[in-house]
């Protein structure tokens, strides 16, 4: 694993600690303020339990679209891997407040002109610095972003082999998605009707489309990020697949596989078998 990946990892772990301590110390501020909504105060009428469940298993989706983004981006891209550690180490900070607490502690205030004061938290702020970071590094690293000059003429270079691969990866996560599901129904219906909640069966109803919407969009994302890391071992094999076939015509060319590609050791090879040959 390359060492950027792990320095936004821990960019994110810090985040979760200072924003967790800094929380501890809020709770004894004047201004320490309670908020019971998703995000900005929205939505804290609806039940409890309903608002914890939507916002840790939105916060799960994002944090696996980090972890493929920060392992399949450029190692020139740090500024961005460390914007996305900050802000994802922010939305952690306030998903753990609400796992924990069922809401979020808010404690530095910032009066407004308009007579109003608006209350939030250092995870917000390492969240609005993570998004600077990633807004800046779109606009000025695009061409590192989208590797205009180091693309591959074609993406499945191995179609079959790719897209079984690809299936089997989408099908574990969709497997995995319904057991997680069974038991999420299981013990929020059991709480519900313990509880005595007279909206049961639509409360389920809107979980189980919320689940089944999310469910398929996983496994549709994991299925694609399956064609995409195919791609880093099948592309190299394809290439020095194409050299050799090259070598044997008698162009002498050079293999240069792209950055990120496994198999990297194939370019010496590539160069041995030259040298060889030119003998």
């Amino acid at each position: 694993m390359k060492k950027d990946f792990w320095i936004s990892i821990l960019c994110f772990v810090l985040v979760i600690i200072i924003d967790q301590l800094s929380k501890q110390w809020g709770l004894g501020t004047e201004s320490l303020h309670f908020n019971e909504g998703i995000a900005f105060g929205l939505y804290k009428d609806s039940p409890l339990l309903l608002r914890v469940i939507t916002l840790c298993s939105m916060f799960g989706f994002l944090f696996f679209i980090y972890i493929v983004l920060n392992y399949l981006l450029s190692s020139k891209l740090i500024l961005l891997k460390l914007g996305m550690g900050l802000m994802m180490g922010g939305i952690a900070g306030n998903v753990i407040d609400k796992m924990v607490r069922g809401k979020t502690i808010d404690f530095i205030p910032l009066p407004l002109p308009i007579e109003r004061t608006i209350i939030f938290n250092v995870a917000d702020v390492f969240q609005w610095i993570g998004v600077a970071f990633i807004a800046w590094k779109i606009v000025t690293a695009d061409r590192d972003i989208w590797f205009p000059d180091n693309q591959r003429g074609k993406y499945l270079v191995h179609p079959k082999e790719q897209i079984m691969f690809s299936i089997k990866f989408g099908a574990i996560a969709l497997c995995v998605s319904l057991l997680l599901g069974i038991f999420c129904y299981t013990f929020l219906r059991t709480t519900l009707v313990t509880s005595g909640s007279k909206s049961v069966d639509e409360m389920m109803g809107m979980f189980s489309l919320a689940y089944v919407c999310l469910s398929l969009t996983f496994s549709l994302i994991v299925f694609l990020v399956g064609l995409v890391i195919s791609h880093k071992t099948a592309g190299p094999l394809y290439a020095f697949e194409l050299y050799v076939e090259d070598l044997l015509k008698g162009n002498m060319r050079k293999l240069s596989l792209r950055e990120g590609d496994n198999y990297k050791h194939l370019e010496k090879v590539a160069d041995d078998l030259k040298k060889h040959f030119e003998k």
